[in-house]
């Protein structure tokens, strides 16, 4: 191999490199979406339980409990749509990086013979 496959082989490295920075992000993202969403869905059964119990606590306590339940509603929302916007993002750059990817696999023919088949396959 001459030096300048080898200067497009680490090239190559390094945009798989970063490939696998942005899977662990996207990784990240959708753990706090995950996180937002189950936030989101655990005010209303808890507010039926404060219903139901209501009668046997005092006002102040239970509107203390509603105003909990609001703010951890409202926070759910908040990560969740904070992290929808990072996923777009995190997605967008994925692409592009596969775009350069596959830019860089097509310009030198030993380094398509070596990984075209591989990584310009998986939905280029």
């Amino acid at each position: 191999m001459n030096s300048s496959e080898q200067v497009i082989l680490a090239r190559i490295r390094t945009l798989l490199a970063l490939e696998r920075n942005y899977l662990a992000e996207e990784r990240t993202a959708l753990a706090e979406l995950r996180t937002g969403l189950a936030l989101v869905l655990i005010g209303p059964p808890a507010s039926g339980i404060v219903t139901y119990i209501t009668p046997h606590i005092q006002a102040e306590v239970t509107a203390l409990l509603f105003t909990f339940l609001i703010i951890i509603c409202a926070v759910g929302i908040w990560t969740s749509v904070s992290s929808r916007s990072k996923l777009k993002k995190i997605r967008k750059k994925k692409r592009i990086l596969k775009d350069r990817e596959a830019l860089i696999i097509r310009s030198t023919k030993a380094v398509y013979d070596l990984l075209g088949d591989i990584i310009l396959d998986e939905g280029m």
